[in-house]
């Protein structure tokens, strides 16, 4: 990648992030982030160096974590992926992070926004991520809804469309699932596929069962009617 692409490159995408993170972010306060940040790849080139410290720059001025991006260019660095390919996917998830906080609002912990940007490049749309915001505003907190919507992603991974994978998740959010119930379902949805199941039906089950222990309330016009009133005030209702 020659210096004036990179810097080409560097410019229009800090352009367009900037837009869209103004977009996404307002004017809301965020929170704070960790100081620590992974370093980025030594066999980068300048060039590519200088193009996703760019960008990582402006995500930090956003309030959106950093982390991944650095993750992500090491993560390509380990594959084998030229800088080019490297920059290209640094910049494809500093786009979700910043739609994943248009989301998932402006006070999203930034493991949640993490996870949420990999949830819309799963496939996953805005208006469903929106959804499962919404439902994962439980005392579980943070770390449940970050683990959803690992087990999520992981699930249309296998082959779970994600439209089926998105509402299985949010039936478990909205019933406060911990951060261990989705732990431990995607451990079982793993023994089932090993085992023959199919990946839709294995979340099926799995789901069916941790929403019968989870105690979902029952469906509506299932509930026995109440007992009729004794005609006799001096007899205890049976």
């Amino acid at each position: 990648m020659s210096r004036a692409i990179a810097s080409r490159r560097v410019r229009r995408a800090a352009l367009a992030l900037g837009m869209a993170l103004a977009a996404a972010c307002g004017a809301a306060r965020l929170p704070a982030q960790s100081a620590a940040e992974p370093a980025l790849p030594s066999r980068l080139g300048a060039p590519a160096r200088a193009a996703i410290q760019s960008l990582m720059d402006s995500v930090r001025a956003a309030g959106l974590p950093t982390g991944p991006l650095a993750a992500k260019a090491a993560e390509g660095a380990l594959k084998g992926a030229d800088d080019a390919r490297i920059v290209d996917a640094v910049e494809a998830l500093a786009r979700a992070l910043g739609e994943a906080r248009a989301a998932l609002g402006p006070t999203a912990d930034p493991s949640v926004l993490d996870a949420g940007a990999s949830a819309l490049r799963a496939g996953v749309t805005p208006a469903t991520l929106r959804s499962l915001g919404n439902a994962g505003a439980t005392p579980a907190g943070a770390p449940a809804l970050a683990g959803a919507l690992v087990t999520l992603v992981d699930f249309v991974a296998k082959g779970v469309p994600a439209g089926v994978a998105s509402q299985s998740i949010e039936q478990l959010l909205r019933l406060g699932a911990p951060e261990s119930r989705f732990v431990t379902l995607r451990s079982q949805v793993e023994a089932d596929i090993r085992d023959g199941q199919s990946p839709e039906a294995a979340v099926a089950t799995r789901v069916r069962t941790s929403v019968q222990q989870l105690g979902a309330p029952a469906a509506p016009g299932s509930a026995h009617p109440p007992n009729p009133p004794s005609s006799d005030p001096s007899t205890p209702e049976q």
